[in-house]
């Protein structure tokens, strides 16, 4: 029978596991490969002890950020409807299309939160109307909401 020893993963190794992981090996596998090729650590109280801090600060860090999250989608859930003017040609055709820079700063004017270009989903606008403007903060919170182009005559 093998020997089994537990050794901490330092990298991500597909037969194994992600970084972090805590995993029994063979003591051959660990002490011939795993650990002197800087894949893994052994796994002693102190480690573990060390690797369970490290998970909670990273869990109360990944807290911290849901919140965050939490309350600027509670900003944006308060708007139901925001309405840009763009030039307008024949048949309320609109030059140009309307961008994600636009919106952002729409929004920042009404909020004061801060967008990434990477979180607003928009169709591709060349008409007047009405559509829907997705803001997709996480796989969790997501914001919707109308969107309304509006002719502007200068």
């Amino acid at each position: 029978m093998k020997n089994k020893i537990t050794v901490i993963l330092k990298k991500n190794l597909a037969n194994l596991g992600s970084i972090g992981t805590v995993v029994k090996v063979s003591s051959g596998y660990a002490f011939n490969y795993l650990i002197p090729r800087d894949f893994a650590q052994l796994a002693t109280q102190g480690s573990l002890k060390h690797h369970k801090m490290f998970l909670d600060m990273k869990q109360q860090k990944l807290d911290e950020i849901q919140d965050k999250l939490q309350a600027s989608a509670q900003k944006f859930n308060k708007i139901s409807k925001i309405s840009v003017k763009k030039k307008v040609g024949n048949n309320n055709q609109i030059f140009g299309s309307v961008n994600d820079k636009e919106i952002i700063s729409k929004l920042f004017s009404i909020t004061g939160e801060k967008l990434e270009k990477k979180n607003i989903y928009l169709p591709n606008i060349k008409a007047l109307g009405i559509y829907n403007l997705n803001i997709i903060f996480t796989s969790d919170i997501q914001v919707s909401m109308k969107l309304q182009i509006l002719p502007f005559f200068a």
